[in-house]
């Protein structure tokens, strides 16, 4: 049997009895996290503009687009709402090691809402199914290329199409021939790479709409017979020997275990709406500043020390130093760094283009460099005076969010709490409350279009 088919049977025939609690309990706060950065990130700028694509698109009323409430078609609502979830740089994180992560939730979440929704009555139990499953999937397709964060490929989009695929084909009960012929076709579309984030445009958090767009569609054209490869990651042309052929791969993560442990248990959730690399030094940073600790105007310079994981966030030096609008600063350790300083705290109001205009984090992001060594175990922060004084952190090895350093779910909640009032438009306290406590009892919930159609 091909690891392909052994990875469809595993998902089309595991059931939520056979699901462990703790696989079960991390799918509910993967889509609790995730609906309320969806909120937060349809609020964001550029998420009109993505709006009125999708209302021009017009067509069936299926599926709600989160913030809005419009009903479109349910492939465009994974167009909207998977923009959304990635919009704010707050969303949940598969953590390869202690340094570097992504996202999983963004893909599989809005694929499960716009499919549940299109379907209709489906019950919570086999919506968790769906999504405990899919991330697991995607979660073994991303562990399997261990350095794909050298190559340019951004391994939080291209496996986030097989992601949805996965999730909405098994809602949609597809047939073995049906599943694999869906995933083939999410594999004809699958894409995601690192330049708009070197470019600092709206594109970057559009690639996860089009992955999301892409796994709906995936499996909607394979329930009517439309086919697709069936070695989609192993085949002459498929995933690894055509995107990593260089690359060492460890294929047996793809299946060890499956079955028995669940790629979603070690799902962390962001404590800082920006890039994931940095949160480490954050944690360094605010360390020195929070209690007491010196003014902005004092600091002669900033150094900051850990692995060649901060890259991303560091290179180019004078881009990052001096980011051009929101979508650069969501990307810059610098200014990251520079807004924690100075507010002794870090949140969506930093990355703005208003926050732009403040010369106090311009100057101080300025002042700030990296030195990276991967020798180096942990990170940590040095912030120079000018009275000749060097603080220095402690060193940081998992951030907060990380799974061995989690955040709690009364944390998650108050996280969720601050994301809905940063929606396009008000929604009562009475709803957000309401649609929280469903997705915290999910598995009792008999039609999960309820929850999302709260938050529209």
């Amino acid at each position: 049997m091909s690891i392909e088919k052994r990875l469809v049977r595993h998902v089309r025939e595991t059931t939520f009895a056979d699901l462990p609690e703790e696989a079960i309990d991390a799918a509910r706060r993967e889509v609790l996290w995730t609906l309320g950065t969806s909120v937060a990130g349809a609020g964001a700028p550029g998420s009109d503009q993505i709006v009125s694509f999708v209302r021009e698109l017009g067509g069936r009323e299926e599926s709600t687009v989160i913030g809005f409430g419009d009903r479109v078609p349910a492939s465009v609502a994974g167009l909207a709402n998977g923009a959304f979830a990635k919009a704010l740089e707050y969303e949940d994180k598969y953590w390869m090691d202690r340094g570097h992560g992504y996202a999983i939730g963004t893909a599989v979440v809005p694929a499960a809402f716009a499919m549940a929704e299109r379907i209709g009555n489906v019950h919570g139990k086999v919506f968790l199914e769906a999504v405990a499953l899919a991330t697991d999937v995607q979660g073994r397709i991303v562990q399997s290329v261990p350095t794909s964060l050298n190559t340019g490929w951004n391994a939080t989009y291209f496996p986030a199409s097989l992601g949805a695929a996965m999730a909405a084909a098994k809602l949609l009960r597809l047939g073995e021939e049906e599943f694999m012929n869906a995933m083939g076709l999410a594999y004809a579309q699958t894409t995601g790479n690192y330049q708009a984030q070197q470019e600092g445009v709206l594109g970057v958090r559009l690639q996860m709409g089009f992955a999301v767009r892409n796994g709906v569609t995936s499996a909607q054209l394979a329930r009517l017979g439309v086919t697709g490869v069936h070695h989609f990651l192993t085949g002459k042309y498929g995933l690894y020997p055509l995107f990593f052929k260089s690359e060492p791969l460890d294929l047996d993560a793809l299946t060890r275990d499956l079955g028995r442990w669940y790629s979603g248990i070690r799902l962390g959730f962001k404590a800082y709406p920006c890039g994931a690399v940095v949160h480490p030094v954050l944690d360094a940073v605010l360390s020195l500043v929070t209690c007491n600790g010196p003014s902005h105007e004092s600091i002669e310079a900033v150094r900051v020390y850990g692995s060649t994981r901060m890259t991303i966030m560091v290179e180019p030096r004078e881009a990052r130093k001096n980011p051009r609008n929101h979508v650069d600063t969501e990307f810059s350790l610098p200014w990251a760094v520079a807004c924690a300083i100075v507010d002794h705290k870090l949140s969506f109001s930093h990355f703005t283009d208003k926050a732009l205009r403040d010369c106090r984090y311009a100057e101080l992001a300025r002042k700030v460099d990296a030195y990276m060594d991967d020798s180096r175990a942990g990170v940590y922060a040095e912030i120079q005076l000018t009275d000749g004084r060097v603080l220095r952190s402690r060193a940081i090895v998992a951030p907060k969010g990380h799974p061995e350093n989690p955040q709690s779910t009364e944390e998650m909640v108050e996280r969720y709490r601050d994301c809905v009032k940063f929606g396009p438009r008000p929604l009562s306290t009475q709803k957000t409350e309401l649609a929280k406590d469903l997705v915290l009892k999910l598995q009792e919930v008999p039609d999960v279009s309820q929850v999302i159609r709260l938050l529209a």
